[in-house]
């Protein structure tokens, strides 16, 4: 056995958990090493079914069940045994008590992020699935790593092997700090998820504390630059982005994974038509609907195709092989096609992946997206502080009804509803946002619909001059959204110069008049929303 590691012999182990996997496998080494283990009620049968020499822990303690079973663990014998330390002091007294001492504790616990995720939970049902004995155990033998070891998880099973076929039968100080470390990662985050579930059923506004808890996913390829490194964490108890699934394609990077989650937004609210996205460092290069995925693309790519490059695509349909054609450049051809970083949607045709993973020397990143996020709050960190704000749900679409139009000429029922589509979509761009746009109406609704020119910037008619200059020619006739109002009548006589003939935007600056007075002046008709659309 090695020298100088602080190594404990394991002699006798608790075995309490939940999740069973794992269980028989890691009892049988824990056997060949000669421990004795002693194991609470459907573990000790589920190890005794399987052959594996296991004593009943309230047996071999004493410990009487008691309260319909809620007090099984929860006794001074065993958290003696397990918090005692290996001086003769604490020996003589377990001793005394006619204990052991306890050198392991494999506990998980009752899964109550499972049951918390189902809707329509009643309080009983929730606390119910509270578990107080298991992480009590945890704690305690990570309070006591310098003497006992805990596992936490079977993710650590094969790790605690792995330590005693090294060791002799043992484990070190070392290796008991980290599991400690993680088990005290997993209690925090499981008395996270019982405040969260129990607040959001029973408070209103935001909490005195707000907890969140992540489980690392994966290790991104680099960070913001490659010299930064960076992972990927999944939001505990909620479903979230990770849960997609990698198709083809390189490593994803920590900007791939924001750009992924930015253009996702994008399509959302879009149900009744297929629906695209192109975006590129977060920011919208160009969006389109219409009724099939590669005609939605083609709006789409057509509004900045140079900005495309090195994009990512996002879809809320499934990727057919014709539009898996037209996406990612194709090699040798003058189609322009561009060289594209992701592709996502929520489905793809057979042949449309084997067209994918093929281009661009197999490292076109294709995802499969899955069930929406469902994380309510929208987190920034910035300088140590926590911004927290609900999440927009841009399924909610602007109430028509509440709109306004100061000007004399009023809007026609066509016009009415491409600058309503605008709207949504500038809803969608980082501030100042513009959005010079226009599409078809059949029927009293829009089929198809693309954008021209989308920008962003910190002066609003900076933003209207680079989503003109992008439009150019196609500016004659569109639309004009603007996530917020105009502060001067500069920004509405660049866009009737250029002939856009009407503009959506909340109103509400001290010069509304004077704008207003501009659209007239030109001919142009303003929609008032009365509702500001910042995005940060």
């Amino acid at each position: 056995m090695p020298e100088g590691e602080g190594i404990v012999v394991m002699k006798t182990a608790v075995l309490s958990v939940s999740d069973k996997k794992g269980l028989v496998g890691l009892a049988r080494e824990l056997a060949g090493f000669g421990v004795e283990m002693l194991a609470t009620g459907g573990t000790f049968s589920s190890l005794r079914e399987a052959g594996v020499d296991v004593k009943s822990l309230q047996d071999d303690m004493n410990l009487p069940t008691a309260v319909s079973g809620r007090v099984k663990t929860l006794h001074a014998p065993l958290h003696a045994a397990i918090l005692a330390r290996g001086n003769e002091e604490h020996l003589r007294e377990l001793r005394a008590m006619g204990i052991k001492p306890v050198d392991a504790v494999v506990c998980n616990f009752y899964p109550f992020q499972d049951v918390a995720r189902l809707a329509g939970q009643a309080d009983s049902q929730l606390v119910e699935s509270i578990d107080i004995g298991g992480p009590t155990m945890v704690r305690g033998a990570s309070k006591n790593f310098e003497r006992v070891a805990v596992v936490p998880s079977p993710k650590y099973y094969p790790l605690v092997v792995e330590e005693l076929k090294r060791t002799g039968g043992g484990t070190t100080l070392e290796f008991r700090r980290r599991l400690a470390i993680e088990a005290f990662s997993l209690t925090s985050s499981y008395d996270a998820s019982i405040f969260n579930a129990l607040r959001r059923i029973a408070l209103d506004g935001f909490p005195e504390r707000f907890l969140v808890s992540g489980s690392k996913f994966v290790d991104a390829k680099y960070g913001e630059n490659p010299d930064t490194k960076a992972a990927i964490y999944t939001i505990d108890g909620c479903t979230t982005m990770a849960g997609w699934e990698q198709l083809a394609g390189d490593a994803m990077s920590f900007n791939n994974y924001l750009d992924v989650g930015s253009a996702y937004c994008i399509v959302e609210g879009y149900e009744d038509v297929a629906a695209v996205a192109v975006v590129k460092h977060g920011q919208i290069s160009g969006f389109g609907f219409a009724s099939t995925v590669p005609e939605a693309y083609t709006l789409a790519h057509s509004c900045d195709p140079e900005a495309d490059f090195g994009g990512c695509v996002v879809s809320n349909r499934e990727i057919d092989a014709e539009a898996a054609r037209l996406i990612g450049r194709n090699e040798g051809e003058k189609d322009g096609s561009v060289y594209t970083e992701i592709v996502a949607a929520p489905a793809f045709a057979y042949e449309a992946l084997s067209l994918l993973a093929a281009k661009q020397k197999k490292k076109i990143r294709v995802i499969m997206t899955g069930a929406k996020p469902d994380f309510p709050y929208d987190i920034k960190v910035v300088e140590g502080a926590m911004l927290v704000q609900r999440t927009v749900d841009f399924g909610l679409k602007l109430d028509a009804s509440g709109i306004t139009v100061p000007n004399r000429k009023k809007p026609a029922g066509d016009g009415l509803l491409k600058l309503l589509a605008a709207w949504e979509v500038v809803r969608k761009v980082q501030s100042n946002g513009i959005v010079i746009a226009n599409g078809d109406v059949e029927g009293g609704s829009v089929k198809r619909f693309w954008t021209l020119g989308v920008a962003s910037f910190r002066k609003r008619n900076g933003a209207v001059k680079i989503a003109l200059e992008n439009a150019g020619d196609r500016a004659e006739g569109a639309v004009c959204a603007s996530d917020g109002f105009f502060p001067f009548r500069d920004s509405i006589d660049l866009l009737a110069g250029a002939g856009v003939s009407s503009v959506i935007q909340p109103g509400g600056s001290a010069r509304d008049s004077e704008v207003v007075r501009a659209a007239d002046e030109h001919g142009m008709t303003m929609v008032l929303t009365h509702k500001r659309a910042f995005k940060h």
